[in-house]
């Protein structure tokens, strides 16, 4: 009878169990086609653009003309004034505040472009996120439904007088766990579903019905430290967006400067009067602010203070991205190094492992507790080389999005 149920096992570990249809299968690069403008993650990121788009608008403005209207009556002679002003931007701290707003709208958009890269990169993560769990769910049901087929044919052999009862209730204990640990996957599994369905349009399926496809890819060469570097210098939004910044307050300075340029107001309208024939005339006049007291200096100080801040955040800035780069980098290769390691040392011996418990189980010289620690032992195995390779695609998505170089 032991070696039915050799034969029941063995069975059972070369047929894999299924853990139901799915309605949407993605690869990773499917579901990074899903992140469209349609998102709602996207579309809160690009608002800010127009909102930095409506500061140029603002200061492009011209000042209203006023009209005024004044009536003076003295000993039954009346006087009527009708006149409009209008002020002159002549200094050109309008155009130098159209250009210090452009260049914010400039820095703004490169800033979006960065978050969207960030939100294409939270989007691998959760597809990763989600490819692992499946891995551990699925190792668990197929773990648990092995275990099961062990049970009932242990049930078999008590109920046939064949065994005692202790390897049969053992059996089924081991059941239970595993299967307390299946649905705490499953739980894991649909919170990932979640997230990686909350990157795509609301009109997209529903997050239990979403699969994570993976592909197989090569290990690619990484290229060094300084490439690296070099490669984010020119596409990280954040440096481009810092350096339009550091623009925006230069022009800001340069405002400033021209606060002693006076912006005169010109005055044109008629006066009338009730004495003798009643005639109308002209008025003209011009209205200039001398700058006696206000050169400027709050704001350009405020603007000196901010080419100032700027600089310092474009120092840390470079110095962050060249320590995250270098330690992604070390993460990538140590942990490249730990997964190909853990496969070849422990993946080919799993099965094996199980075989061998069971022929010894078979002959009599292993117990059920032996099987059933060799059969824990080769599943948590299964389960951990899946985690070591969601391990080193993290490490990478991180890599690519903090170097702006992606793997090919």
């Amino acid at each position: 009878m032991r070696v039915h149920v050799v034969r029941v096992a063995l069975a059972a570990v070369l047929l894999p169990a299924g853990v139901g249809a799915q309605s949407l299968s993605l690869t990773e690069a499917q579901a990074i086609a899903r992140l469209s403008d349609e998102s709602p993650r996207v579309q809160a990121v690009r608002a800010a653009v127009a909102v930095a788009r409506a500061d140029v608008l603002a200061a492009g403005r011209w000042p209203n003309p006023r009209v005024t209207f004044n009536r003076e009556s003295v000993s039954g002679i009346a006087e009527n004034y009708l006149t409009v002003s209008q002020a002159l931007p002549v200094s050109g701290r309008r155009r130098l505040e159209m250009s210090a707003a452009s260049a914010r709208v400039e820095a703004s958009s490169r800033l979006v472009d960065d978050q969207v890269r960030r939100l294409r990169a939270d989007l691998r993560l959760a597809f990763t996120d989600l490819w692992a769990a499946q891995t551990r769910e699925r190792e668990l049901v197929r773990s648990r439904d092995r275990l099961r087929e062990l049970a009932d044919v242990l049930g078999r052999r008590e109920a046939g007088g064949e065994s005692a009862g202790f390897d049969r209730v053992r059996a089924e204990r081991e059941v239970i766990d595993v299967e307390s640990d299946r649905a705490t996957a499953a739980t894991e599994r649909a919170r990932a579903q979640g997230l990686l369905a909350s990157f795509f349009p609301s009109a997209s399926p529903a997050a239990e019905g979403i699969e994570a496809v993976e592909t197989s890819r090569p290990p690619t060469t990484l290229p060094p430290v300084e490439d690296l570097v070099a490669r984010a210098e020119i596409v990280r939004g954040e440096l481009f967006a810092l350096a339009r910044e550091r623009e925006a307050a230069s022009f800001m300075e340069q405002v400033a400067d021209r606060r002693w340029i006076p912006e005169p107001e010109v005055v044109a309208g008629t006066k009338s009067s009730s004495a003798g024939t009643g005639d109308v005339g002209s008025i003209m006049s011009v209205h200039v602010s001398l700058p006696l007291f206000d050169h400027g200096g709050p704001e350009r100080a405020a603007a000196q203070a901010r080419a100032a801040q700027v600089d310092a955040e474009a120092a840390a800035l470079r110095l962050t991205v060249q320590t995250e780069i270098g330690a992604w980098r070390a993460a990538v290769v140590e942990r490249r190094a730990i997964a190909a390691r853990y496969r070849a040392a422990v993946n080919g011996n799993a099965d094996d492992i199980e075989r061998i418990a069971l022929v010894s189980y078979e002959s009599g010289e292993g117990g059920i507790l032996e099987l059933l620690d060799a059969h824990r032992t080769a599943s948590s195995s299964r389960v951990r080389q899946g985690m070591l390779d969601a391990a080193v695609r993290e490490a990478e998505i991180e890599l690519e999005f903090v170097s702006g170089w992606e793997i090919p």
